[in-house]
């Protein structure tokens, strides 16, 4: 097995006619860090389109014009699950599309289908007009949310994978304190299109993404599996290259290893009836399926939507519900920061095993605290329910939030990894849809009990995760196939390079 990537390493080169071991920092290029900048604009966009219905729940204007019924608990349900019943088709729909027409055309379709639903509901004149322009932003966004973080695994270098693909959820909590940003500046807006201006800033990032697209290169990866030797090659050498590398070896061995594994793969069969009937594609199944199950069983996607409300009813008013929701998404960013700074050295599985017991744990508090506390004018009391959803966001953000896209993304093959991230976000989807569609009722009638719905899942799911899940930090994408049960084709130690040569991309030997 390959030595762990985040030390420096030997690798064999020929030089004069003779074999001799270089050493070769562990780096990531200027050009590599821009690239996942870029590419994490699709996060951002799932996570101020999924984030910016937080803030129109809670703007009079929207209530008046949409929740003045009767009715307003089901409509309210219908327009946070309309949206994820949308991703859900979203995350279906981009295995094909990125499986046939590549990385970047699958994102840049989400980006097309977010223009649309942000002029849509901006423009909604009755709420089946707007639940189904939330349905559509769903597809956008499930596409991306599934695409981006195996766009993002496909480009970053085995030492650094984590931290990297790890970002895709710090742009998307970038994206919630951005969204209530300006939920809260357009609250102060005293207009009746009040709470039309949140789409369309939507609108406007949902083009930006579109735009960046054009500066980005297409996964090397995916490249290779076209036969398109030659672009995937120029798209490492100019991904990996740096002082440290400067006859870019490291591109030159992990080109070979790409193509070499790529050509193994390419006669196996595809589909997610081959994944479930094969056992080491069925074992990532499940483990995909698990991460998910784990994440949205804290809590997490009903207590975002939901912040606002939380807030109001443990007695503030809608600038306080607006401004505190701003702080938590903070306290989210700074979660997520800690999580993909200790990931590749803690490792993936031990965090979302602690992730679950943590917010289990304050999940547990919150409810206790709400039986005893909420409605009453006791300070004490309120206060720490309000402390203890601050506690649950900083122990996600820290443990699950990056681990689970950075895992789910890099334990599949490449001729399989858009079906594997399919089957991860779907898992993401439906568990979301099935604890936010009733959440507001829920809270309605059962209250704090429905805290503990959560608490008895995700204790479950996060023990077998433990014991489940092999551990992928440090290991290159075609070497975690081996703690799955494949056959990797080539190691990289065992590559011999040439560094006054160029590779040969056409047969992946050097010239």
């Amino acid at each position: 097995m390959l030595e762990n990537l985040r030390v420096q390493r030997s690798v064999p080169v020929v030089r004069d006619g003779e074999l001799e071991d270089i050493t070769i920092q562990p780096h990531t290029s200027f050009v590599n860090l821009i690239t996942i900048m870029v590419a994490g604009l699709g996060g951002f966009l799932f996570g101020y389109a999924q984030n910016s219905i937080a803030g129109s729940l809670a703007q009079t204007s929207f209530q008046e014009y949409f929740l003045s019924g009767s009715n307003a608990e089901s409509v309210t349900g219908g327009i946070l699950g309309g949206f994820l019943g949308g991703g859900l088709i979203g995350a279906l729909i981009q295995a094909p599309i990125s499986q046939r027409f590549g990385r970047r055309v699958a994102t840049g379709t989400a980006a097309v289908l977010l223009v649309i639903s942000s002029a849509l509901q901006a423009g909604s004149v009755h709420i089946a007009m707007f639940i189904t322009a939330r349905i559509i932003c769903g597809i956008g966004a499930g596409i991306v949310l599934t695409n981006c973080p195996v766009y993002m695994s496909e480009v970053s270098p085995a030492h650094t994978r984590g931290m990297l693909v790890g970002s895709h959820a710090i742009t998307i909590v970038y994206a919630y304190i951005i969204s209530g940003c300006v939920a809260l500046g357009f609250h102060y807006v005293n207009a009746p299109y009040q709470w039309r201006l949140q789409f369309v800033v939507l609108g406007f990032f949902s083009l930006v993404l579109l735009v960046s697209l054009f500066f980005i290169p297409e996964s090397p990866r995916w490249l290779v599996e076209q036969e398109r030797y030659e672009e995937a090659w120029q798209v490492l050498e100019r991904l990996h290259r740096g002082k440290s590398d400067p006859y870019a070896l490291l591109a030159q061995a992990e080109m070979t290893q790409i193509k070499a594994q790529v050509n193994v793969e390419r006669s196996l069969p595809r589909g997610y009836i081959h994944i479930f009937r094969t056992p080491n594609l069925r074992k990532r199944a499940f483990c995909s399926i698990l991460v998910w199950v784990v994440g949205q069983s804290t809590g997490i996607l009903v207590i975002a939507n939901l912040t606002p409300l939380l807030f109001g009813g443990l007695g503030y008013g809608t600038t306080l519900q607006l401004g505190l929701s701003i702080v938590w998404t903070v306290c989210a960013l700074i979660g997520c920061f800690i999580n993909a700074a200790i990931m590749d050295k803690v490792g993936r599985v031990k965090l979302l095993a602690l992730g679950g017991y943590l917010c289990s744990f304050t999940l547990v508090t919150e409810g206790i605290l709400q039986k005893y506390y909420l409605g009453t004018a006791y300070k004490p009391g309120l206060n720490a329910s309000v402390a203890m959803l601050f506690a649950f966001i900083v122990f996600y953000g820290s443990t699950i939030d990056c681990a689970a896209y950075v895992y789910i993304s890099e334990i599949w093959p490449t001729h399989l990894r858009s079906y594997g991230a399919t089957i991860g976000l779907v898992s993401f989807f439906s568990c979301a849809i099935a604890y936010n569609s009733p959440s507001t009722l829920a809270f309605n009638t059962v209250g704090w009990k429905y805290y503990f719905v959560f608490v008895s899942i995700c204790i479950v799911s996060s023990t077998v995760l433990l014991f489940y899940l092999p551990e992928t930090a440090g290991l290159t994408l075609e070497e975690i196939g081996a703690r799955f049960g494949d056959h990797v084709e080539i190691q990289l130690v065992d590559i011999h390079l040439d560094k006054s040569k160029r590779l040969n991309v056409d047969h992946g030997d050097v010239l």
